[in-house]
C-alpha cells in the first residue's frame, strides 16, 4: 500500500510538472515576446523568471531519471546563477554568455524530456504533455542557436537588420517555428553556411518528430494492451 501511494504521488508530480512546464513554455514563446516591447526592462525580467521556472519545472518532471536529472540540474543551476548575476554585474566583456548558457541548459532539458517521452513504459498523460513540450522546446533551442549565430556572424541571415532586431527574441522565435513547421514565408533567409545547416536540421526534425512521436505512443499503447491481455 505504501509503495502504491508513493507511485501515485510520483505520477501526480510528473503530470503536474509536465503541465506546468508546458504552460510556462506557452507563456515564454507565444505570449511575452509578442505582447511586450522587445527591449523593455519588464521583458528582460519576465524572460529571466520564465526561463528559471521552465528549467526548474523541467527538472521536477524528469526527476525519475537520476543521472540525467543531476546533469540537467547542474546545467540549469549555472544558467540561472549567471542570468541573475548579470543583473548585478554587467557581462558585456563576455559576449554571448547568457545565450550560450541558456542554449546548453535548454538543450540538455530537451534531451532528458525526450528520454522521458520515448523510454519504455505506458503511454501515460505525462508522456503526451512531454511530447508537446519537447516540440516547443526544440523550437526554443533553435531560436537560441540562431540568435547566437547572428550575434557572431552579422550577415548570417538576410532580412535581419543587425543591431536593431538582433536581440528581439520574438523575431528569432518566429523564424525558428516557421522553419520547424516548414511554412517558410521567406522574409528571413539563412545565408551563412552554419545558418543554413541549422535551418535544414530543424526542418527535418519538424517533419520527422510528429510521425515518430505518434508511432512511439501507439506502440506503447499496443504493448500495454498486449501485457494486459496476458
Amino acid at each position: 500500500m505504501t509503495f502504491r501511494r508513493r507511485r501515485d504521488r510520483t505520477g501526480r508530480l510528473r503530470i503536474g510538472s509536465m503541465a506546468l512546464l508546458l504552460c510556462l513554455l506557452v507563456l515564454d514563446v507565444f505570449v511575452v515576446p509578442f505582447a511586450l516591447a522587445p527591449n523593455s526592462l519588464f521583458v528582460r525580467t519576465a524572460r529571466d523568471v520564465l526561463l528559471s521556472l521552465i528549467l526548474l519545472s523541467g527538472i521536477a518532471a524528469v526527476s525519475d531519471h537520476r543521472k540525467a536529472y543531476i546533469v540537467v540540474a547542474l546545467a540549469a543551476g549555472v544558467a540561472i546563477l549567471i542570468r541573475f548575476t548579470s543583473w548585478l554585474i554587467p557581462l558585456d566583456n563576455i559576449p554571448g554568455l547568457l545565450d550560450v548558457t541558456a542554449l546548453l541548459s535548454l538543450g540538455m532539458l530537451s534531451a532528458v524530456v525526450g528520454i522521458e517521452v520515448f523510454s519504455a513504459g505506458r503511454a501515460t498523460f505525462d508522456r503526451i504533455l512531454g511530447a508537446v513540450a519537447l516540440y516547443i522546446l526544440i523550437g526554443v533551442v533553435w531560436a537560441e542557436a540562431c540568435q547566437l549565430v547572428s550575434s557572431y556572424i552579422p550577415a548570417a541571415y538576410a532580412g535581419i537588420v543587425h543591431g536593431r532586431t538582433q536581440y528581439d527574441r520574438a523575431t528569432w522565435l518566429y523564424f525558428s517555428f516557421v522553419t520547424l513547421t516548414t511554412v517558410g514565408y521567406g522574409d528571413i533567409t539563412p545565408v551563412a553556411h552554419v545558418a543554413k545547416s541549422l535551418a535544414i536540421l530543424e526542418a527535418l526534425l519538424g517533419q520527422l518528430y510528429p510521425a515518430i512521436v505518434l508511432a512511439r505512443l501507439v506502440s506503447l499503447h499496443v504493448a500495454a494492451d498486449d501485457v494486459g491481455d496476458v
